[in-house]
């Protein structure tokens, strides 16, 4: 599969602010850099999601993301966004309780659910504190790797 990484970070993204322009226009009054994500995505058949849990749910960086997807989510035509794309969670945590997960992991099944995106996977990675450190747990890596190999073969 072709693959390209995108640090949501790294990208200038407003947060919604509620106006509700984007529930008769279907799209968001803010010009940043979720127009040309929101193409991305489109573009994508599988979806590889991460954010690590930061205080029993996602980055803030991530939750503003996943917030734009709102001007997206009325009007018919826009919502083929997500119809029907496989989405693989991935979510770290240094917490080496996986419930730990559970917020981050009940908001996307709802938000996948509610833009008609399927949750293919969700791979949980307790015990990791550090960037990188992911790669030293075998088995995590594993279950990634097989579950990116069933999304695109699906």
């Amino acid at each position: 599969a072709e693959t390209e990484l995108i640090l949501v970070a790294d990208k200038q993204i407003a947060p919604c602010d509620g106006c509700a322009a984007c529930e008769t226009t279907g799209e968001c009054v803010y010009q940043d850099d979720m127009s040309a994500l929101l193409q991305k995505m489109a573009g994508s058949q599988v979806w590889v999601l991460g954010t690590p849990v930061y205080w029993w749910g996602p980055t803030a960086q991530f939750k503003v993301y996943l917030d734009r997807w709102y001007s997206k989510s009325f009007l018919p035509e826009d919502k083929a966004i997500f119809r029907g794309r496989r989405v693989v969670l991935a979510i770290p945590m240094g917490d080496s309780d996986p419930r730990t997960a559970r917020n981050v992991v009940g908001m996307f099944e709802d938000a996948l659910h509610f833009s008609e995106a399927i949750l293919f996977a969700t791979i949980l990675a307790p015990g990791v504190d550090r960037l990188g450190e992911v790669r030293t747990h075998g088995e995590v890596m594993a279950r990634a790797r097989e579950a990116g190999r069933e999304a695109v073969a699906t």
